[in-house]
Formats: C-alpha cells, structure tokens, sequence
C-alpha cells in the first residue's frame, strides 16, 4: 500500500464531481431544447419524435452501460501507474462503440412492434420512423464521446468532458434551429433536420474530444492510437464486467417503465402526478448520479494503486455527501412538494395527489442515494454480477408485486404505489451496502 496518496477531501470530492453535474445537465438540456423546437412544429411531429428519442435510448442501454464501467478497467490502470495499457483498453471499447451502430441498425428493425403497443397513426409512425433512421447514426460517435469522457474522469479530469459536453450543447442547438426551420442559410428539414442536428453535434463532440487525446502529450502518455485491433482476451473479459451492469441499467429502465404503466391504469390525475414525481427525481438527483460516476472513478484509481483501505475511506465519504444531500431533498420535497407541483399544472386534483407523492418520496430519497453511489463504486471495483442480480430481483420481487398490490390497496392508489417503491429502494440499498461492506470487491482483479 502506498502511503503516501493524498486522500481527497470533501472539497477535492465536490470539485471533481460539479463538473459532471453540468455534464448530466447539459445532456437534460439538450433534450429538453430538442422537445421545444419540434412542438413548434406540431402535435403529430411532438408525439413522435419523443417516443422516437426514448426507443433510441432503450436500444443504446446495454451498451451504454459497458462504456461506463470502463472507468473499472481505466481508472485501475491509471492508479497502478500501468500507463500504457490504457490505450489498449481504449482500443477495445472504441471497438464496442463502433460496433454499436449495426447493432442499432437492427434493433430499430423492430419499430413496428413499438408502433403497434403505442397505437400511433400512420402520421406520427412516419414521422418517428424517420427520425429514427437517421438518429440511430449518432451511436457510434455519442458512445465514443461517452467513452473518451469516461477516460478523462478515470484521470481524475472532470472539466474537459465537461466543456466538450457544452461545446455539444451549444452546436445542437445552433444545428436545431437552422436544420428544424430553415434558418442561417440551412435547409428547412422539420423533424429530419433535429435528428441530424443530433447527429452532427454528437459527431463534434466525439472526434474533438479524440483529436485533442490524440495530438496532445496524452498519446504519448497512455500509448493511444487511433486504431488498433482489439485484444479478444480483454475484451471478453471486458464484455464479462460490463455487460452485467448494462443489464442492471436495462432492468432499473424497464422496472420504473413498468412503474409508470402500473400507474397509468389507475388513471390520468395519478400518472399526471407520478410523472411529476419522475422529471424531479431525474432533474435533482444529478448530484447524486454524478457523486456515484466520482465513486467508480476514485475506486478504480485506488484499487489500481492497491489502496482499498483509501478506496473504502473515500467511498465512505462520497456516501455522506449524498446522504446529506438526499436528506436535504427529501426534505425540500416533504414540505414543498404541493409547491413544487404548482410549477407543472393548475389543476388541483394532480397537485393534491402530487404533495402526498412527494411526501413519500421523500422518505426514501436517502436509500435512493445510498444504492446509486454504492453500485456505481461496486462497478468501479469491477464487481457488477452480483448487484445486477440484486436489482432484478428486488424488481420481480418487491416493485412490481408490491406497486399492483399497494395502489389498489390504498387510496389514493398513487401514494400505495410509491410506497411500493420506498420499500423496493430501502430493500436495494441495504442488499447494495451488505455487498459493499462484505468487502470482496477489494479482491477483484482485472
């Protein structure tokens, strides 16, 4: 053990992590930004391209979720001072992320079936379809910009990314405005033209953030290259770490879609109100996403360096920060939820059943905290088979069991149902915290 590493301090710990707070603003943003633009265009053209954008991220998921766990195998690299093999690595997830665009190409084969579920009319199918065919050619360069990210966070750098993130921003926005209406001289492409302004920016952002890398003093550092042939040994066992939380991903998407169906049967003022509920726990549990990203990262690196002790210290103090964060929200939402509500709509009714949601909800923010930031240090550390199988049981299990069973049981049935997901959240974390606790991430090699 080297004694001699510095362990961050709450500040160094908040300094790292604000950065990828606005990283995980600035992508909200341009989403929200994407949805105004195309409601000018109309209802038709609002009602598809949303739906479009959400199918498009379920397909991307799995793959989204193994570039994320590549901080485990760089940030380990980084902190053991094994330098050049981080290029190697880099190497085998830029593999994967050019890899992810057939793969893509062929799941949006199953547009139809969505179309089919969601009941839409030949207008709005039209209009999703073809902002889908375009939109699936980001992939390769959001996952490469999400990849090349992950490596300046697994250094300990969280501004750079940041930048770039905004840099997308800005072009997206720019590229929305002329492709969408006609405007600076582009052509008028409706909800073509935000599809490709998708495109476009992602594909800015990816080769900026790879041609700094590359003609910097970083590709001498970490021996990058610009192609290299993936090493089939690592990448399975690349595959093997990260896979397993992709699915974790997959599974917590589908069980709060799941969720969100179980409740829309209750009816329109419930789901009106639940979906409240789920845009402000998106929106203000950025903090704690980004403090869980901060965990994998500071793990890997001291795990690299064969400090679990500083590694589990570290881990100990991102998880106060977030508990005293959550706290502070759970608060804000127990006594301000009817507020926060009135933001949203005038109808009484939604924000009514809306205060005694977030009532709820604050009860289990600190467990929501608390399973987020461990499961992301848990991955960080290489150990992701073991918690993925937590979630998916706790999800068939406890959330959608307990959701049915609860909203019909108490009334309003939307306060049974987020009781469902207090007690699935309390049950996660602790399952999340005795892993963390047992200690055998420590012993993970990678």
């Amino acid at each position: 053990m080297n004694k001699n590493l510095n362990i961050p301090t709450y500040q160094e710990i908040l300094r790292f992590t604000m950065p990828v707070v606005l990283i995980l603003v600035a992508t909200g943003l341009m989403t929200l930004i994407d949805t105004m633009f195309i409601g000018q265009l109309g209802t038709p053209q609002l009602a598809a391209v949303p739906l479009a954008g959400l199918v498009y991220s379920f397909g991307t998921i799995l793959l989204f979720g193994i570039i994320y766990n590549s901080t485990a195998f760089i940030a380990r690299a980084y902190g053991a001072k094994k330098y050049h093999k981080i290029g190697t690595i880099l190497a085998n997830y830029q593999f994967l992320a050019l890899l992810g665009l057939p793969l893509l190409i062929l799941f949006i084969q199953i547009w139809p079936l969505f179309s089919v579920i969601a009941s839409l009319n030949a207008t709005v199918d039209n209009l999703a379809w073809i902002y889908l065919q375009i939109r699936v050619w980001d992939t390769p360069f959001s996952l490469s910009l999400a990849l090349y990210s992950f490596f300046y966070l697994s250094l300990g750098n969280s501004r750079f990314p940041m930048l770039v993130y905004f840099g997308v921003l800005v072009m997206n926005v720019v590229l929305d405005y002329g492709l969408i209406f006609g405007n600076l001289g582009m052509p008028a492409l409706g909800v073509a033209g935000s599809a490709y302004a998708s495109v476009l920016a992602q594909a800015f952002g990816a080769l900026f953030i790879i041609t700094v890398s590359l003609l910097g003093s970083t590709r001498t550092r970490f021996a990058l290259r610009i192609f290299k042939w993936p090493d089939f040994a690592l990448l399975k066992q690349i595959i093997q770490v990260g896979l397993p939380l992709g699915i974790g991903n997959f599974i917590i998407f589908s069980a709060w879609l799941g969720f969100t169906l179980i409740i829309g049967h209750l009816g329109e003022t419930p789901l009106a109100s639940s979906n409240i509920g789920i845009q402000i726990r998106q929106s203000l549990g950025a903090l704690c996403f980004a403090l869980g990203i901060a965990a994998g990262s500071y793990m890997g690196r001291f795990l690299g360096a064969n400090c679990p002790a500083i590694a589990r210290q570290i881990t100990n103090r991102i998880l106060v920060l977030g508990i005293i964060y959550m706290s502070g929200l759970g608060g804000i939402l127990w006594f301000f939820g009817g507020y926060i509500a009135q933001f949203f709509t005038t109808d009484t009714a939604v924000i009514y059943q809306a205060e005694l949601m977030f009532k709820v909800m604050a009860l289990y923010q600190i467990f929501d905290g608390i399973q987020l930031i461990l499961r992301s240090a848990l991955g960080g550390a290489g150990d992701t088979l073991i918690p993925t199988s937590f979630v998916a049981i706790c999800t068939i299990v406890i959330m959608f069991p307990l959701t049915i069973l609860l909203s019909q049981l108490i009334t309003p049935g939307i306060v049974g149902a987020y009781l469902a997901a207090f007690f699935y959240l309390l049950v996660l974390a602790s399952l999340m915290f005795y892993r963390y606790q047992k200690g055998k991430w420590a012993t993970i090699s990678l």
